[in-house]
């Protein structure tokens, strides 16, 4: 699997044979990105913006796979639990082997069946840093102990610094990309951080 990131919680998972994106966002927020090509779209609420002109063409499918809301769903192979959180749906992703989740618009704690059923996660992408959402590194480093996740990849953030410290990791140089199969997972719990691309 490959994960790209644009900035905010916009993310690109391109699997083996399918593309999902999340929370894409419109030249409003003040980031410019190329259009993409992709399968399926993860939006932690409702999406209020036109798809088509972030989303251009799909790979694996003829026609865009669009997930909004909580439930269960299966497209082409990839499996999606949404959960309702406080104000956004939060997911959890089985793609290519690899046990995802992804908490763009979490403001708060998680509740303990929320923390049931995102448990042996791999790769948890975590807000850590916009005060609207989940502002405090010592939250978010309660959600990383609570889960243990083998792969953190902070989201909405203006500085990883404080996060990083409440942790014990040092800076290092964000990647372009994340490749990452199951057998490549750390034996510890590592943050990966990515650079924001456009």
């Amino acid at each position: 699997m490959e994960i790209k990131y644009f900035g905010h919680s916009f993310f690109r998972l391109k699997g083996k044979e399918m593309v999902l994106v999340t929370n894409p966002f419109d030249a409003s927020l003040g980031l410019k990105v190329p259009p993409q090509a992709a399968d399926i779209v993860l939006s932690s609420s409702p999406i209020k913006i036109e798809l088509n002109k972030i989303i251009n063409k799909t790979v694996s499918r003829e026609k865009l796979f669009v997930i909004d809301s909580p439930g269960e769903y299966e497209v082409g192979g990839i499996f999606v639990l949404g959960t309702a959180g406080e104000k956004a749906t939060f997911y959890v992703i089985s793609m290519d082997d690899l046990r995802l989740v992804f908490l763009g618009g979490l403001s708060g704690k998680l509740s303990d069946k929320q923390i049931e059923e995102i448990n042996g996660v791999d790769i948890l992408f975590l807000p850590v840093g916009d005060k609207k959402n989940l502002s405090a590194a010592k939250q978010a480093l309660e959600i990383i102990n609570q889960v243990e996740p083998k792969i953190i990849i902070p989201m909405n953030y203006q500085s990883l610094s404080g996060f990083l410290k409440e942790l014990g990791q040092e800076e290092k140089a964000p990647l372009d990309k994340l490749l990452m199969t199951k057998d490549k997972l750390p034996l510890e719990k590592e943050v990966v951080v990515l650079n924001a691309r456009s």
